[in-house]
């Protein structure tokens, strides 16, 4: 399963919904591998926002 998210092109707020999956499922280590994978991403959001002009 974690193989089959990883191929796909995602955004920061596409990890939502999984996030409160594993919640429901009660999984702390896919919970804690999601919002440390999210974290990064909306970081990376950022930086290439900024690199691109879009955000101040």
């Amino acid at each position: 399963m974690s193989e089959f998210k990883e191929r796909m092109m995602m955004c920061s707020e596409d990890y939502d919904e999984m996030i409160h999956m594993a919640l429901a499922m009660k999984d702390k280590e896919w919970f804690e591998e999601l919002v440390t994978k999210q974290k990064r991403l909306r970081e990376l959001e950022i930086e290439m926002r900024r690199e691109l002009g879009v955000l101040d």
